[in-house]
């Protein structure tokens, strides 16, 4: 037992009771992670699912609103000036989104997208027209800010542009027309969309994250490292008692 009190073993026994700490604290973190997930989404599905505001009245008024807010916009889609956003899929499918800005009655232009469209269709296999309704349409969805990053991909001539994300300052640039700080992910439109192109993107699903399997992993470690480290001390322990007996036979 004093060779288990040496400086070395006091060292060893420091440095495992370190560990075990960290691990344990590092579980309590994720588990506090988690309880901010849960309150970050239940605060997303009250926005998601309240009556939605005015996008101009709430622009005029409290200015940008907050992301996966619910809005309704009145005006009329400027469909000369729409902007593929890249890499979307859906069902497994390859595609992408279809932005297209909306021309408030007062003159000012929000992006609107307004929904999925498989890759396909670029080549023709999917000849569905992805026309917007023309004169005036309601459209009604969910508040984003724009995304920063984005790239301007190449595009044959006469094609559609496209850009890599839904940053809107790319979005101006490439579709020549000054929009607003928000853009909105369609929900419903009235009147609806012709052809059924573009798909409506389903609602984001915010979800857990992998905050408490990380959790359950930390407490799984810490308990595994006091056995771990247990078992090593009566290893040591019994070879130290065997030690005079093996002596004495010599």
């Amino acid at each position: 037992m004093r060779r288990l009190a040496s400086p070395g073993w006091i060292a060893s026994h420091i440095f495992a009771l370190a560990m075990v700490v960290l691990m344990v604290n590092l579980g309590f973190w994720q588990l506090r992670r988690l309880d901010e997930r849960r309150t970050d989404n239940a605060e997303i599905a009250a926005a998601m699912s309240q009556d939605p505001f005015d996008i101009a009245a709430h622009l005029d008024r409290r200015g940008l609103p907050p992301e996966y807010t619910a809005v309704a916009a009145t005006g009329t889609y400027l469909a000369d000036a729409e902007v593929r956003i890249g890499n979307r899929s859906s069902g497994g499918q390859p595609g992408f989104w279809l932005a297209t800005p909306l021309q408030l009655g007062d003159g000012r232009a929000v992006a609107v997208v307004r929904g999925w469209i498989p890759r396909r269709s670029l080549t023709g296999l999917d000849d569905r027209s992805t026309a917007p309704p023309a004169g005036d349409v309601v459209v009604v969805g969910l508040a984003f800010d724009s995304v920063g990053g984005g790239r301007v991909a190449k595009t044959a001539e006469g094609e559609v542009p496209e850009i890599s994300r839904m940053d809107l300052d790319r979005f101006a640039e490439v579709s020549g027309v000054d929009v607003e700080g928000v853009w909105i992910r369609l929900r419903a439109q009235s009147p609806p969309q012709p052809e059924g192109l573009p798909e409506p993107v389903p609602d984001p699903d915010p979800g857990e994250g992998p905050h408490l399997s990380y959790a359950f992993q930390w407490f799984f470690f810490s308990a595994g490292a006091i056995v771990v480290y247990g078992l090593i001390l009566r290893r040591v322990v019994a070879g130290r008692e065997e030690a005079p007996s093996t002596e004495l036979q010599l």
